[in-house]
């Protein structure tokens, strides 16, 4: 952890928000891909399918999607560099250490689109690792700010309990769609956060 610390170091103080700036870039990413595979896929239905047929075999360009998500991975994962460089204690750098690790298997569900073996696993795990980040960084929160790190843990437990309960009633897409706003949410939380910080 150390050593991603002062690497992050390196980065002139200059430069640090615009690592933040990448958590909106990748939130806008997201959502341009995502719409724009559904555009040029006007048979894929949100309310009975899942995102990932719009990057499966059989879909129209499916390259768009899972090309969407690659690019998309790659923002989130200079965020979480933007996180840890504004990190100010350990708990908090391994949040940011964990978003890493979620960006990276969401760049796995471009590669391993749906219809291939790995698909389901990397699909599932990416927000299972994203959660971990968002309760890990909402716990580092509490020792610097009880206000803040209440808010992040308050928005990992209603979007995980909310998630429970819809889960049954709405298609995966739709509930896909729930957990990438859900993260959103946090991201723009987080970079609230962490500008207030350093103008303090």
């Amino acid at each position: 952890m150390e050593r991603y610390k002062k690497t992050a170091e390196v980065i002139p103080k200059i430069n640090k928000k615009i690592l933040l700036l990448f958590g909106i870039f990748a939130i806008l990413s997201a959502f341009i891909w995502i719409l724009s595979a559904i555009i040029i896929n006007p048979e894929f239905n949100f309310f009975s399918g899942a995102l990932s047929q719009l990057g499966s075999k059989g879909a129209n360009y499916p390259w768009v999607y899972n090309t969407g998500l690659i690019l998309t991975a790659l923002l989130l994962f200079i965020f979480a560099i933007g996180l840890l460089v504004y990190s100010k204690n350990k708990i908090e750098e391994a949040g940011s250490s964990f978003l890493m690790i979620a960006a990276i298997f969401l760049a796995l569900i471009g590669v391993f689109h749906g219809g291939t073996y790995p698909h389901d696993f990397v699909s599932v795990y990416f927000f299972i690792q994203s959660g971990l980040a968002i309760i890990t960084l909402g716990i580092g929160l509490l020792l610097e700010s009880k206000k803040q790190g209440v808010i992040i843990l308050l928005l990992a437990v209603a979007a995980i309990a909310c998630a429970e309960i819809i889960k049954n009633f709405v298609s995966t897409a739709v509930l896909e769609t729930f957990g990438t706003a859900a993260i959103s949410l946090f991201a723009i939380l987080m970079i609230l956060f962490f500008n207030n910080r350093e103008n303090k």
